[in-house]
């Protein structure tokens, strides 16, 4: 992961492409996958998920897939 997300959150576009799958598909995870991580609202029109939680579900699903 480049250095200057440590910390950071991604808007939806962002991190629809940093999970690899579309938007909605996002959005979808987020309202039914009890697993996904949930966005945080940053302002009453801005939400955006942490880096963090995004790369914390990869290494999950990855160690799901590879156990």
């Amino acid at each position: 992961m480049n250095q200057q997300f440590r910390g950071g959150v991604f808007r939806i576009k962002q991190a629809a492409q940093y999970l690899g799958m579309g938007e909605s598909t996002v959005w979808r995870k987020a309202k039914t996958d009890p697993d996904f991580p949930q966005p945080i609202k940053l302002s009453e029109r801005v939400t955006a998920w942490r880096v963090a939680d995004l790369e914390a579900y990869i290494e999950r699903q990855a160690s799901e897939v590879s156990a």
